[in-house]
């Protein structure tokens, strides 16, 4: 063998020991992607990336590579061509394969569908039902849930058959284990929007899905001990009503009350309402459970140490059509709305809920995010707690935030801002050892967090303190979110701005 043939087969070596070099450099200094209190765990947030103790040697192999094509370009320029598109390919299929998902997937072992926004449908749905209101709605949906849950357990379901089928409701009794006492610790992590059908017939159809756990409590014949088994679960619900019925104010929708009458849920002899006489078998007055599928029902908890790829972060602002003309037109018809103060209470609020979840101290986090999303983030402190973990966000500061829509219903205003923010995010184990992340490599990402005002609250300025945004005095609230010195509920909107919603930048669609 002469030495050209000998200095061409070293370069081929380099070549691939390069290939190799790359392949390792893009997956062990890829950013990892944690849980932060928005994170939903198997979500991706922003971030960049790093860099380590391979890059001189990957550097030196991209001169030798540059020295191949010099010297012998026949040969170097297609190795070229074929690195570059073996590395398009390699973090193409890297991204794919490891794209979060709207609801964790971790927690039940499936792949979660990634959801869209309905606003256009909701839209359309209001132009027959005025009073429609995507809150009052996920409201409804986890009181029920809670409630279907709850009664399961009880073996009265049938009470519930005003809003739930009966194949909804033997859906529902066939997970029930033998000698069933009770379904308790019911919390309900994310409740996605995943169809609307029907908006051109007379029945419009609304498919959520939910990840929940819940723990059941069996209770054998006597001289057996009673045991627990906590399941993780995912399910659809089929919801569907007639499309010209309006919707009941807030207070009202989570009631569970008759449909039709109001009053509460008792039955005669034949199955109808004891008050009205109403036999109620459809969505003819409220929304209706036509079927409910269970997806997946694991007894394991989700996996709270896994890395993915931080996602998003540099992608553009998802803003609403129109945005500044809708800002223009919400802030003339509320002149005692301060942009300013509102940023400052969004400031706070941030704050509040990072030192909160970094210390497993959910309580603090109460005064300041409505119901579903305070249980929503306390079914992953409690898997955090289950499993000896807490993720921890230390010097943590927002860089910038951003106006992206502006929302009014019948009965909310909502302000969306996509907030960015940096810290050190990391989780560690009961012996402080540091399981995931890192805390000495700052951690850079951007989400988007809607906060909601009831559009019946007074003109007040937004408060950046811990006071009660009510009677102004210091917050002390009750886990229903009522402050103890004036009875207001905080956690509603009645009187200042709460979060209601943070959704991942790399999955908002507006």
């Amino acid at each position: 063998m002469n030495q050209r043939h000998k200095k061409i087969l070293s370069s081929l070596a380099v070549f691939f020991c390069f290939v190799c070099a790359c392949l390792v450099a893009l997956s062990v200094f890829a950013p990892e992607a944690l849980a932060r209190v928005g994170g939903g765990q198997s979500y991706g947030g922003g971030g960049s990336g790093g860099g380590g103790g391979g890059a001189g040697f990957i550097i030196w192999i991209i001169l030798r590579l540059i020295l191949l094509t010099v010297e012998y370009p026949a040969i170097g320029i297609p190795l070229d061509i074929i690195i570059i598109i073996g590395i398009i390919f390699y973090m193409r299929s890297s991204k794919s394969s490891k794209m979060p998902s709207v609801c964790s997937a971790d927690a039940v072992g499936t792949t979660a569908p990634t959801y869209r926004s309905y606003t256009q449908e909701f839209n359309q749905l209001r132009r027959f039902d005025p009073n429609f209101s995507e809150i009052t709605f996920t409201d409804f949906c986890y009181a029920l849930y809670a409630r279907a849950q709850y009664e399961r357990g009880r073996g009265k379901l049938e009470e519930l058959s005003p809003y739930l089928s009966e194949g909804a409701r033997n859906s529902l009794i066939q997970r029930n284990p033998p000698h069933l006492n009770e379904v308790v610790g019911i919390i309900i992590g994310s409740m996605n929007i995943a169809g609307v059908q029907g908006l051109t017939s007379p029945v419009v159809q609304i498919s959520v899905e939910f990840e929940t756990n819940y723990t059941e409590v069996v209770t054998p014949p006597e001289g057996k001990r009673q045991h627990e088994m906590t399941y993780y679960v995912r399910e659809r619900w089929v919801l569907e009503r007639k499309k010209d019925v309006l919707s009941p104010p807030p207070e009202k929708a989570t009631a569970l009350h008759c449909p039709r009458c109001g009053a509460a849920l008792m039955k005669d002899t034949t199955g109808a309402c004891a008050f009205c006489g109403a036999r109620i078998e459809s969505g003819e007055f409220q929304w209706y459970v036509r079927s409910i599928h269970l997806l997946s029902r694991e007894a394991r908890g989700p996996l709270l140490t896994s890395n993915v790829p931080e996602v998003g972060t540099d992608y553009p602002s998802v803003v609403q059509p129109n945005f500044q003309n809708v800002f223009n037109y919400f802030q003339q018809n509320n002149p005692a709305f301060n942009y300013g103060q509102f940023v400052a209470r969004a400031h706070m609020i941030f704050n509040e809920l990072q030192l909160a979840w970094s210390t497993l101290q959910w309580e603090r986090a109460r005064p300041f995010e409505t119901d579903n999303i305070f249980q929503m983030h306390q079914y992953w402190i409690e898997a955090y707690k289950r499993q000896g973990l807490r993720n921890a966000l230390d010097n943590f500061r927002i860089t910038q935030v951003q106006p992206v829509k502006v929302r009014e219903d019948a009965f909310y205003n909502s302000i969306t801002l996509r907030i960015w923010a940096e810290g050190f995010d990391y989780t560690v184990d009961t012996q402080g050892k540091v399981v995931s992340g890192s805390n000495k490599k700052l951690r850079r990402w951007s989400e988007y967090w809607t906060f909601i005002r009831n559009r019946n609250a007074k003109p007040a300025p937004s408060r950046a303190d811990l006071n009660c945004p009510n009677c102004g005095a210091p917050l002390k609230i009750n886990v229903t979110g009522i402050c103890e010195y004036c009875h207001g509920k905080v956690t509603s909107g009645e009187f200042d701005w709460v979060l209601s919603k943070i959704e991942q930048d790399e999955s908002y669609q507006g």
